[in-house]
């Protein structure tokens, strides 16, 4: 497997990989389907921003995973925080991409200069937070009934991973 910088080309499996997760209702708090129009403008602004990458997994030239980079917060004091999201093709999960993802988003973060990252795990997502564990990151805490969807608010965990030098 190799993982290397998004390209225009991968938005049609970026697109259906991140809608996977829309489906699964465990990985994402959006509830709607990105179109390919969208997920192409997803592509065209991290491309823009240096500091907010997308990653991409790629196994015998299918994508089948990614993991992007945002900013955490516009406060000039945090611009060296960032929040991580990722997301895994169905039939790929529990083979490792997720970590491999996770270890690589942890090294671009440290080269474009972050010192820490964070992230936010809907609570019954068992298999996010394990992954979390088993990649250096930590439990910080839990917004109780903070996510709404799909029924009663749900308890989201925050992850955070301090990178190495920070």
């Amino acid at each position: 497997m190799v993982i290397r910088p998004a390209r225009d080309d991968d938005a049609p499996a970026l697109r259906e990989i991140f809608n996977e997760a829309v489906q699964d209702a465990l990985a994402t708090f959006d509830t709607e389907p990105v179109s390919l129009d969208e997920q192409r403008r997803r592509l065209a602004a991290a491309a823009a921003e240096a500091r907010q990458p997308i990653l991409v997994a790629e196994l015998r030239g299918w994508a089948v995973g990614w993991i992007t980079i945002q900013q955490y917060d516009l406060r000039r004091h945090m611009e060296d925080v960032g929040e991580v999201t990722v997301f895994v093709q169905r039939s790929f999960r529990k083979y490792g991409v997720g970590r491999q993802l996770m270890q690589a988003v942890q090294k671009e973060a440290q080269r474009l200069g972050y010192r820490k990252l964070i992230g936010h795990v809907l609570a019954e997502n068992q298999d996010s937070l394990r992954l979390c564990r088993a990649t250096g990151w930590r439990e910080v805490g839990c917004h109780l009934q903070h996510a709404l969807r799909d029924g009663p608010p749900r308890d989201v965990v925050v992850v955070e991973c301090l990178l190495p030098g920070a």
